[in-house]
């Protein structure tokens, strides 16, 4: 095995790990990125932020691309983890809803500017718009197949396709969400109700799933 080929595997085995200097190094990467944006973020940049050495980023990464896909992969399992914040079995429909816009929208809100960011490199790296697109496509299979449970014993109304619904509604609050991360604290809990109103007009909950709630 050459130099290089045993530097890679090694590389490989600590991406699997989650020991805490990966960690440290995707944290100030991350600031890196939503701070100067993409171009304007190097290594250099960001093993200053983190306080340690090139030999140590190289170490954990190969480029600034692997670290960014990395990010990248960070921000998609947080989104992924906020439909699953309720178990979905025992609760009602609305408090589901209500439940997993606000866990989304609070990830966005954590994640700030690196989501624009993240928006804007799927549209020109296709690495990152493969794994950008392939979790945003699992988020709204996702949230159709729960909404198509709940019209199959006839808990709502939806006022269009279901498809086109959890389209409209993942778009707004991705994009509402983002624009307001930088936000004051009442703004942006003004912005999670509004989508959560706006969510359960455009599904229809019906009047017995309302009354299920009011008895609990």
């Amino acid at each position: 095995m050459t130099t290089s080929a045993a530097q890679e595997r090694a590389r490989s085995a600590r991406k699997d790990s989650a020991g805490p200097r990966r960690g440290e190094l995707l944290d100030a990467a991350g600031r890196c990125f939503a701070e100067f944006g993409y171009d304007q973020t190097s290594v250099e940049t960001i093993t200053t932020r983190a306080q340690v050495s090139r030999a140590t980023f190289y170490a954990y990464f190969s480029s600034k691309d692997e670290v960014f896909g990395a990010i990248t992969e960070r921000v998609c399992t947080q989104f992924l983890e906020a439909q699953l914040v309720v178990d979905v079995e025992v609760t009602e429909p609305a408090e589901v809803i209500g439940a997993t816009t606000r866990a989304f929208a609070e990830a966005v809100f954590a994640n700030g500017a690196l989501v624009a960011l993240i928006e804007h490199r799927a549209g020109i790296d296709p690495a990152i718009g493969a794994q950008w697109s392939r979790v945003r496509t699992r988020l709204r299979k996702r949230f159709t197949a729960f909404l198509e449970r709940v019209d199959a014993r006839g808990g709502i109304d939806p006022c269009a396709p279901l498809s086109r619904i959890v389209e409209t509604l993942s778009d707004a609050l991705l994009i509402g969400a983002s624009r307001l991360a930088g936000a004051s604290p009442d703004r942006r809990e003004q912005f999670i109700t509004d989508h959560i109103a706006i969510a359960e007009r455009l599904i229809g909950f019906t009047q017995a799933e309302h009354d299920i709630e009011d008895v609990q």
